[in-house]
């Protein structure tokens, strides 16, 4: 008797929480769909717990520039431990290239912060043009090491905040 009810128990289970996990993937998927450029939208939104939940489009684009904003944050934070994991190597060119970079993120992370608040207050245009300005972080962080000459050891780094901030971008604009 207590098997038949542990079955029926998870059954009941398995058909409310899986259609309900299938159609919040749909709806994820039908908001990525007016991303351009972007196949890993959903992948990208669906790295927040919290986009399982949301049901609507704003939902997303909020949940989307806290992706963009923890990016800003994780590129600053990267940026220094690079500096010091290649501190003894004393180049100089490196040390200004990530100096250049972690600065550039934490503008961002401050420009994006200023997003969340016009965000918020439903000026949608305005949170996407500081956007797209803290999208330019990666861009300079890109430019720092080339101008440089240094080897770029943020290339992965600048393109996660290049695409969260891209993907961010189209979902508000």
């Amino acid at each position: 008797m207590a098997l038949l009810a542990s079955f029926t128990l998870i059954a009941i289970t398995l058909l409310v929480v899986v259609p309900s996990s299938i159609a919040d993937a749909k709806f994820i998927s039908e908001v990525c769909d007016g991303v351009s450029d972007h196949p890993d939208c959903m992948e990208v939104l669906s790295s927040d717990p919290r986009s399982v939940n949301a049901t609507t489009r704003v939902e997303l684009q909020s949940i989307s520039l806290d992706i963009c904003t923890a990016a800003a944050r994780e590129g600053e934070k990267t940026s220094e431990e690079e500096k010091a994991k290649h501190e003894h190597e004393r180049d100089e060119k490196l040390g200004l290239a990530l100096d250049m970079c972690s600065s550039e993120y934490n503008q961002a992370g401050h420009t994006l912060e200023n997003a969340r608040k016009d965000f918020g207050n439903h000026a949608y245009n305005e949170a996407a043009r500081k956007i797209g300005e803290a999208s330019f972080a990666a861009d300079n962080c890109e430019k720092a090491f080339y101008n440089q000459g240094a080897n770029n050891i943020m290339k992965q780094m600048n393109k996660k905040m290049d695409d969260r901030c891209d993907i961010c971008w189209q979902l508000i604009f």
